[in-house]
């Protein structure tokens, strides 16, 4: 998955981060993208793919197609996740707003 640049340390001495929504949503587009892109590009003769926990899954085998696709069913799942948050914080966002404006 990619790295989340948009996380916030919360203390200097804490362990915690604060995530900003916005950066999550982008880098789970990312993610997905990424991984669609990787397996596009494995054809030919080397059809090998890593993922991200550095292991190696040979495409052109029914158990290497097995597991990256499950791989990618699982960002998708993440992604929809995320989205669903995304909009849910948009949309507690606008209530909020409107609250103030009257």
């Amino acid at each position: 998955m990619a790295v989340n640049t948009f996380s916030k340390p919360i203390g200097s001495n804490s362990s915690a981060f604060m995530q900003d929504i916005y950066g999550v949503t982008f880098d789970s587009t990312v993610d997905i993208y990424e991984a669609i892109t990787k397996m596009a590009a494995a054809g030919g003769e080397d059809s090998t793919v890593t993922l991200p926990t550095g292991q190696t899954i040979d495409l052109s085998s029914l158990a290497g197609m097995t597991t990256y696709t499950t791989y990618l069913q699982l960002l998708q799942s993440h992604k929809e996740l995320i989205d669903g948050v995304f909009v849910f914080i948009k949309n507690l966002e606008n209530k909020l707003d409107n609250m103030l404006a009257s």
